[in-house]
Formats: C-alpha cells, sequence, structure tokens
C-alpha cells in the first residue's frame, strides 16, 4: 500500500479532488461524494485533512470495512496512531 504524507493529502482539499485521513488510513472519496449520506458538503469540508474524530463521530467501525475500504489509496507515512 502507498504512503503519503500529511502535506501530500492536504493538496487534495476541492469539491473534484477529496482525499481524507481517518485512522492513517487515506481514502479517496472524490467518486464517493455524491452518494454520501450526509451529503457533498461534510466531505468537501474535510477534504485534506485528517477526519478521524469527525467520522467516529457520526460512523461506528463497520462502515470503514463494508463502504470505505473500497476507497482506501494508502497510508499516512508520518502517521501518530
Amino acid at each position: 500500500m502507498k504512503s503519503f504524507t500529511t502535506e501530500e493529502v492536504a493538496k487534495h482539499n476541492s469539491a473534484n479532488d477529496i482525499w481524507i485521513i481517518i485512522d492513517g488510513k487515506v481514502y479517496d472519496v472524490t467518486e464517493f461524494v455524491n452518494d454520501h449520506p450526509g451529503g457533498k458538503k461534510v466531505l468537501v469540508k474535510e477534504a485534506g485533512k485528517d477526519a478521524s474524530k469527525k467520522f467516529s463521530q457520526f460512523h461506528n467501525e463497520s462502515v470503514l470495512t463494508k463502504v470505505a475500504s473500497k476507497f482506501q489509496i494508502g497510508v499516512v507515512a508520518d502517521a501518530k496512531l
């Protein structure tokens, strides 16, 4: 699996290019943004950031394995878990 720095992830912070970090894993959710049950705005606001705390407020762990896993593109090289 590819490694990315937080700086690399931070560059993907627009409505047409959305990468987020959850628990040290990098997800490209650009293609999912219009299907997100919580709306597009939520993902765009977190684009390029570590969304771990926000994610855990609204989702349980099974969402990562059932839905998000197919969007994982790598891990954060400088992650502090």
